[in-house]
């Protein structure tokens, strides 16, 4: 489903110019739908298709993620990455010896298919899987430490969390949500105390993906087959990977994720205690958080909840808004704010 904040591109304008700016693409590219919030993807096939799974995947970049500096930042992470044995997929280079092509005023990038199946909930070995690719990738990420060419701001901003708060506010006009949006204004203020910036910044900094979440990951029976979508790849700190992880692999959702709704990525979340402990059993293997890290990942995810469901409203129409920012909100927050494992 195409939501307000993604580009606007034309599928045969697409097909007429991607053979033309990537080598090897036959002439005769039929454009299918794809899935994703933020950028626009399609998948590439020859011909005349019934939809089979192959030929190349296709995302036509959100402007806020098309800085060409901060795209050759994420080439050489994922080419570094790929040679250290990791499932990730660097974009193809086009003819222009770049990892992206412009295609009128869009931004286009090229990999192959690949084959997978989705996160299965609950599933502890692929959870499992996961949280050793999160602890490779925060090793091996700390050699692109200080590089220049992407700096990120943190998402998890108060005034974030703020400008969703205010956006909805006035809408609840019957009360129905007076808790949750003084849940929201209390945890606001308790965030702004518990991480601010110079907290944030001290805890151990690697690149982290950035998007951690079951969208994001396809397996192939246990096995973690690929990490895609690494527009929010960058140094921060490597807690908002775990945080991310958490939320999104290790709890139960009222309804399967949807990749392309994101209605369904801001579900009101419960932990499952087993999830939780498989994740940190893997992860933990060759790296354990530090006492400040513990301390400081109740906050991380709150600060993160509010900002998904800060930015997932912007997505949506107007009418949508005050619903899907309240749901369960009250509840989701009391228990980020009383999460532990020890």
């Amino acid at each position: 489903m195409l939501n307000w904040v993604q580009p606007r591109v034309d599928s045969a304008e697409l097909a007429e110019a991607l053979p033309r700016e990537f080598e090897g693409l036959p002439a005769d590219l039929c454009i299918l739908p794809g899935a994703g919030t933020g950028n626009r993807s399609f998948r590439a096939v020859p011909g005349p298709s019934d939809g089979e799974r192959t030929g190349w995947f296709v995302r036509v970049r959100n402007p806020k993620y098309a800085a060409e500096d901060a795209m050759r930042f994420e080439h050489d992470l994922l080419t570094h990455l790929k040679a250290a044995g990791l499932p990730v997929y660097p974009p193809l280079l086009s003819r222009s010896g770049e990892p992206w092509a412009w295609i009128g005023n869009a931004c286009v990038q090229l990999s192959p298919l690949v084959a997978g199946e989705a996160y299965a909930a609950g599933n502890v070995e692929q959870i499992a899987a996961a949280a050793r690719f999160l602890s490779r990738l925060h090793r091996e990420g700390r050699r692109f430490l200080g590089d220049p060419r992407k700096q990120w701001d943190r998402e998890d901003s108060f005034m974030i969390a703020f400008a969703g708060f205010d956006l909805v506010r006035n809408r609840d006009t019957s009360g129905r949500y007076t808790a949750d949006l003084n849940a929201v204004a209390a945890s606001i203020h308790r965030f702004m105390r518990e991480l601010p910036p110079q907290r944030f910044w001290k805890l151990p900094q690697s690149v982290v993906h950035g998007d951690f979440h079951q969208g994001n990951l396809l397996f192939k029976g246990d096995r973690l087959a690929g990490v895609f979508d690494w527009d929010y790849a960058c140094e921060h700190p490597r807690l908002k990977d775990i945080a991310n992880a958490l939320m999104f692999l290790c709890a139960r959702l009222p309804r399967p994720l949807d990749a392309a709704d994101i209605r369904s990525y801001v579900q009101p979340m419960r932990f499952e205690p087993e999830w939780v402990d498989a994740f940190f059993a893997a992860y933990e293997e060759a790296e354990p958080l530090t006492a400040e890290e513990w301390i400081a990942l109740p906050a991380m995810m709150v600060g993160r909840w509010l900002q998904i469901r800060s930015c997932a409203i912007i997505k949506l129409p107007e009418e949508e808004r005050l619903d899907v920012f309240c749901d369960g909100m009250a509840e989701t927050l009391d228990r980020l704010w009383s999460f532990s494992v020890r």
